[in-house]
This record gives C-alpha cells, structure tokens and sequence, in this order.
C-alpha cells in the first residue's frame, strides 16, 4: 500500500507497507526509484547499512528496529527510509508499521514548530532516535525476565529454566547484532559529505549515536550475565545428575551383592546341616532338617562376624 503525505511545499513523504507487484511498478516509474535499490528497500533479510546510488540519486537508509512488540521473541528487522530526489520514501510491513506511526507524530511536530520550511532529516533523525531508544526497554524486559527465571532455580534447577535462559540470550543476540550495524551505519553517515546537513542536525545525529551505542552496551552486559548465569545452572544440572547416576550404579550392584550374600549364607548353612546329619545319623534327620539354622548358630555367627569386617 502506497500513500503520501506533504513535508513542506518541496519535499513529500510517501508511505510504503507491504508493496505489491502492482506498488512495486508503482515506484519505479512514479518515483524514479531502480529496481536495486528497491530489492534492497524491501527484502526482509537485508542487514543494516546505507546504500547510496548517485546516478539516480538515491540515498537509502536500512535501519534495525525491533519487532511489533517487544515480548514476542525478541527478534528485529530491517526498515527502509530512502531519500529519492524530493520524496522520503519508508519501507516498512506489518510488523514494523509502528515505525509510520512514529514518523506521522514527529512529523507533525516539526510541521507545526516550522510550518513550511520542514526538515526531512530532523524528522528522520528524530525517528531514528526514538527508535534507538527502544531498545532499552526491550533489553531490560529480557533482564526482569532473567531475574524471574533466577529466583524459581535458587531451591531447583530444571531444564525448562536453562531452556528459558537460552530464550532470553538468543533475544539478545538479535538485539546485539542489530545495535552493532545500526551504530556502524550511524557512525558511517556522520562522516559523510554527500549528505548536507546543519549544525542542529549534526548534533541531532550524534545524539542518536550516543543512544544507539549506550542500548549496545546494555545489550552486551545483559548477554554477559545470561550467559554466565545459564552455565552455572547447567553445570549444577550437570553435578546432580551425574550423582544420580553414580547412585543408580550403586543401587543396581546391591542385587548382586545380595545374591552373592544369599549364596554364601547358604552354602555354609546347608555345609552345617551336613556335619550335623553326619554326627546325628538318620534317626535325628527329620529334626535336622528343619532346625538346620539352630545347629550352624556358630557357622552363621562367623560367617556374619566375617561380614561386617
């Protein structure tokens, strides 16, 4: 879907969510937009960085934002803000459509502070900002989480709160990789020349940066803690099962150790009912044969006394 709206009487911001074939065609032939750069506006799995073509003279912006919101699973993708000739072109889908909304607000501020005269790079820059900050609210929902999952393993450790760990520290190797691109693309369009920016907006950009390297520092931090936290819990996990198996070893000896026990016992008390039938004669048998116990007391004794020792 394709809309626009009017930044000042030079410059137009158009809207672009979820583009068609039909939008697609749409962009190339209205707004002079090459099917590169277009290809690398839209593609989902595009990284962060800037993208410039002079020829056409098109100067793109992929930015790193987080998902519609922060809970789902902590991933991030890839906006477009593209500066072609006299439009500001945003590239966004469902997901990121909040980032319009952000760029309707301030645009709307900067056009009722300088009415026709409008910066598109303050709008920009200012969206970028508040999208940079976002971050910090994503990093610290994934530390409040960890502190949850660590207060239910102080009594027990399970696989489901290592599980939940490794949940919490795969949402923030996302939130990390995008900050590290996000501050490299920041950084590389502070240095640029081609971009004519005033001292306000250089300052604006620079506070981006700062914000943008401070949410990297979190992110890297929270990481740090995840992971070593994680590994104890899976070396403690580790420790009680390999004592439970040491345990179960032991316990599945004790059956043999007993028949062992058994046979021995046995065999000394029937080698006792020998010697006694042999003194007693047969006259004695029938007694002899079901008091054998009581005539090898000295047998079981020492054989007894041989155990414990």
């Amino acid at each position: 879907m394709i809309s626009e709206k009017k930044i000042n009487p030079k410059n137009t911001w158009v809207t672009v969510n979820a583009p068609t074939e039909s939008d697609i065609a749409e962009i190339t032939h209205h707004y002079h937009v090459t099917q590169e750069m277009l290809g690398y506006a839209i593609d989902p799995n595009e990284r962060a960085r800037i993208e410039t073509d002079h020829d056409a003279n098109i100067f793109l912006i992929i930015f790193d934002v987080l998902s519609k919101t922060i809970t789902d699973s902590g991933s991030t993708e890839p906006v477009g803000i593209m500066l072609a000739n006299d439009y500001i072109i945003t590239f966004t889908r469902a997901s990121t459509k909040f980032v319009d909304t952000l760029f309707a607000k301030n645009l709307s501020i900067e056009q009722a502070h300088h009415a026709d005269d409008a910066e598109p790079l303050t709008i920009i820059f200012r969206t970028l900002y508040q999208l940079s900050v976002q971050y910090f609210d994503a990093i610290t929902n994934v530390n409040r989480q960890r502190e949850q999952i660590q207060k239910t393993t102080v009594d027990h450790i399970s696989r489901r709160s290592i599980s939940d760990m490794l949940h919490l520290e795969t949402s923030l190797v996302y939130y990390l990789t995008s900050l590290k691109t996000n501050n490299a693309l920041l950084t590389s369009m502070n240095r640029m020349t081609s971009i004519k920016m005033s001292k306000d907006q250089h300052e604006q950009l620079e506070d981006v940066i700062v914000e943008s390297q401070q949410g990297e520092e979190m992110a890297q931090l929270a990481t740090d803690i995840i992971e070593r936290v994680a590994n104890a819990n899976a070396n403690i996990l580790d420790s009680d099962l390999n004592n439970t198996m040491k345990f179960l070893t032991v316990f599945s000896m004790c059956p043999c150790c007993a028949r062992h026990c058994l046979r021995l016992f046995w065999s000394k008390c029937f080698g006792a009912f020998s010697a006694v039938r042999g003194r007693m004669g047969n006259h004695h048998l029938y007694y002899s044969y079901f008091h054998p116990v009581g005539f090898a007391y000295p047998e079981f004794k020492q054989f007894f006394q041989k155990i414990e020792v």
